[in-house]
């Protein structure tokens, strides 16, 4: 598949994708769906990409004026993708490339504090994974640790994706404010609500046997 940024100061730059299938990426169409109906958000605005692929929805935001980005991805071959599309296209942008498990990272990247507060999370597992947000499921407590005021914004806006005909989400600390049903999947806009009880710890060094990339200023870290 063929996949480009459709608008802003990247626009019509070509995306690496793997060969296979192994990612689900957004069409062009829906994307332009979506951001047309984030429009208001996007400018300055913190992006976390969760389970980015190549960066589809980060490399977007980033283009039409986001302030940064951290991409979370844990596949090694994707992951490298991600990594060249975001030094090509966007070497000057503020991003961080994380390989991690989204099931277990504190979605804190070191040396990431200017890109936190997030004010806008796209959370796009793989529909394999589609149950796992279920209330006491892996993914359900991901996103709880999303929602910490030390992550996300009071104000976050939180965008899942989901395959067609999917309930509802029931996560206690976003409420879902729209759904779209668009080619064959669900888009869930999600925003965060004020917390009743103190969440569960984060081990700060979760993150210590994962691969960080950085881009920002036309070099590439590797921690």
């Amino acid at each position: 598949m063929s996949l480009r940024v459709i608008a802003g100061q990247f626009r019509r730059r070509i995306l690496k994708t793997p060969s296979d299938d192994s990612t689900r990426p957004y069409t062009d169409r829906v994307r332009q769906i979506v951001f047309d109906r984030l429009h208001d958000f996007i400018p300055g605005a913190r992006i976390a990409d969760v389970f980015s692929g190549v960066g589809t929805m980060g490399m977007e935001s980033l283009s039409r004026g986001a302030h940064s980005c951290v991409f979370f991805e844990a596949d090694a071959d994707i992951h490298q993708l991600l990594v060249s599309n975001v030094k090509t296209i966007a070497p000057d942008s503020r991003t961080i490339c994380w390989r991690t498990d989204v099931r277990r990272t504190s979605f804190r990247p070191q040396g990431g504090e200017d890109f936190m507060p997030y004010n806008l999370i796209f959370f796009d597992p793989p529909y394999k994974y589609a149950d796992e947000i279920d209330p006491g499921k892996p993914l359900a407590a991901s996103l709880k640790r999303l929602a910490r005021d030390t992550i996300s914004a009071p104000d976050a806006i939180l965008v899942l994706r989901t395959p067609e005909r999917t309930e509802a989400p029931q996560l206690p600390l976003w409420h879902v404010h729209d759904c779209w049903e668009l080619s064959s999947m669900m888009v869930w806009i999600l925003v965060k609500q004020p917390m009743k009880d103190e969440l569960e710890s984060v081990d700060d060094d979760s993150h210590d046997e994962d691969s960080v990339s950085t881009i920002e200023d036309d070099a590439i870290e590797d921690t």
